[in-house]
Formats: C-alpha cells, structure tokens, sequence
C-alpha cells in the first residue's frame, strides 16, 4: 500500500503524487473501498483509484539508481521497427508495448520509431501520424519517470541521456 505524498506510476496516466487516501461509498456496493487520490504530475486532474487491485498498474516510481541502470542499458535494447502498412495492426502493436508499462518496452518502442523516422529521412519521407503519436506517448511516460527519478526537468531528460551514454536514444 502507498502513504500520502508517494510518487506511482499509474497506468498510461504515468507519474503521479498520491494526495490522500479516502473511504468512499459506491452505489450499488455493499461496503465503503478505500480510494488513492492520485494528481498526476505532468497532466492536470485528479484520478481516484481503489487502494485493492485496480485493473490499472500502480507503482512506485523507479530510484535514481535504477534509473541510472536503465538509461546504461538502452545500447542493448534491440529495436523492432514495425513496417505494417495496416494503420489498425500497427496500432495495436504500439499499444500492446505500451500497456505492459514496463520501461524496456517504452525504450524499445521509442528506439524502433526514432530508427523508423531515421530510415524515412534518409528516403527524404515522414513517419505517419500514427507512430509520431505513440512515439510523444511513450517519451511522455519514460522521460517523465526517468526525470522525476532522477530529479531532473522532464525536458533535460534527453541531454542527460545523450551525456551519459555518449549518444541519444535514437541512435
């Protein structure tokens, strides 16, 4: 269970700050649920989620050595460019990678897309809409935990990449 003022990672929301925990009564349920309130920290809002297994993913937002591992690790994730022409199965298999709200999945995906949009500049092309919107989607959700893990502004999580590996995570 999370306290008052844990930084989570909630779903497809990405970082949150848990304001409070609550007691609610719903219609229709026999007895009151306890509730996390979730402000997410990128994004305005709030989002009230059951404290006993939601069917979104919570949890604690990576350590700074973590985060530190994981950036080490980007050379080595293999990138898998999907060259499906169907926008419906190309969507569903940015989707797929995204709702395993696992890092690896979001550095794989964003590296496949940067080597897509690489490939389609050297042809003197654009990537479609549809990989430029999952592309934004998950940096939103890796740079957002990366930078908050490694309490550094969300916008200098790129240099901070390219410093530490001598290279960006699109190369």
């Amino acid at each position: 269970m999370f306290s008052i003022g844990d930084t989570v990672m909630y779903g497809g929301t990405g970082v949150c700050v848990v304001e409070d925990i609550t007691t609610m009564k719903l219609s229709g349920m026999d007895k009151p649920r306890e509730y996390y309130v979730l402000r997410p920290k990128y994004q305005s809002g709030i989002i009230q989620t059951p404290v006993d297994g939601t069917k979104i993913p919570i949890r604690p937002v990576l350590t700074r050595s973590q985060a530190e591992a994981l950036v080490d690790t980007i050379p080595e994730v293999t990138a898998i460019i999907c060259t499906d022409k169907n926008l419906s199965a190309l969507r569903n298999h940015y989707q797929q990678q995204l709702s395993s709200f696992d890092c690896v999945d979001l550095i794989r995906m964003t590296k496949s897309i940067y080597a897509k949009k690489k490939d389609a500049e050297s042809r003197q092309k654009k990537i479609g809409m549809t990989d430029e919107k999952y592309l934004r989607r998950a940096e939103d959700l890796l740079f957002g935990e990366l930078a908050v893990a490694l309490d550094i502004p969300r916008e200098a999580v790129t240099a901070y990449i390219a410093e530490r590996l001598g290279s960006s995570i699109s190369d």
